[in-house]
């Protein structure tokens, strides 16, 4: 599981991946209104750089959006005004922000694990002390995790390459084409534990922690470094788990051919999995 994040994962297909499209409003797209149930689903003023914050008060969420404009709430959320919407908090709350279009700042203070989603533009995303993904999209976006066990997501986009993302802290060099020219692309903080890559053919790196690295398709090269790593790929690849005791999966389960598994090094333990 990639940290802890199982009630995003039960997230309708159609919210997930973007279609090849320039409009930045997709799937269940609603800008600029606040839905609750329990939790926050908030997309962002299409044409703001928006500077969205989500904290907690007397036991509702708080969603401030100085620069952009709140413009309804439904479910159980209430505005209060044009730039602050409050939502009480459910049992089980799940939290999605995107940002959508333009050059996007999204915060979450709480202690809820959270999706928060860039969009198109160069972004800023920090998460709280839950276990947070943070997917930047297309643009030079910065991704910190902060406490929690957190995640940066590539999957999801329409990306036709795959990805080179590493968890060394370093600036500028995560990403693809999509979002810069070599040195100014994604920023993923060293505070980010874990990485998920797209369906083409990615290089994931992670640190001397323990990490949970994902290539999620394609023909992808992991490498867990130090730490008590989890890595996982889908056939025809190669897992390097590094020092550490490290467990390496090669998902096979969607292959509809005779796709070979991927080659493992420095697994202390392995699984092959076949449909």
């Amino acid at each position: 599981m990639l940290g802890g994040t199982a009630a995003l994962a039960l997230l309708p297909a159609v919210m997930l991946t973007q279609p090849a499209t320039a409009s930045p409003c997709y799937g269940d797209c609603q800008p600029g209104v606040v839905r609750g149930f329990g939790g926050v689903r908030y997309d962002a003023t299409v044409g703001a750089n928006d500077q969205i914050t989500l904290s907690v008060s007397n036991g509702s969420f708080v969603l401030t959006d100085p620069t952009g404009t709140i413009s309804s709430g439904t479910g159980d959320c209430v505005v209060v005004n044009a730039h602050e919407a409050r939502c009480p908090i459910g049992p089980s709350p799940s939290i999605r922000i995107r940002g959508l279009d333009g050059n996007d700042a999204i915060t979450n203070t709480t202690a809820f694990g959270s999706r928060l989603i860039g969009g198109q533009g160069d972004d800023r995303l920090t998460g709280g002390s839950g276990d947070d993904e943070l997917t930047g999209e297309t643009g030079a976006d910065v991704m910190q995790g902060g406490a929690g066990s957190d995640t940066a997501v590539y999957v999801g986009t329409t990306s036709q390459l795959g990805v080179h993302a590493d968890l060394d802290g370093a600036t500028g060099d995560d990403g693809s084409a999509d979002d810069g020219p070599a040195g100014a692309r994604d920023t993923i903080a060293a505070d980010v534990e874990n990485l998920r890559g797209n369906q083409h053919n990615d290089v994931l790196i992670g640190n001397a922690g323990a990490n949970v690295l994902d290539g999620n398709g394609g023909t992808d090269q992991v490498q867990g470094l130090g730490g008590n790593d989890q890595l996982t790929a889908r056939g025809g690849g190669t897992l390097d788990g590094g020092a550490g005791t490290d467990h390496c999966t090669s998902d096979l389960m969607l292959s509809t051919d005779t796709s070979p598994a991927d080659t493992f090094i420095g697994c202390e333990t392995t699984s092959i999995l076949r449909p």
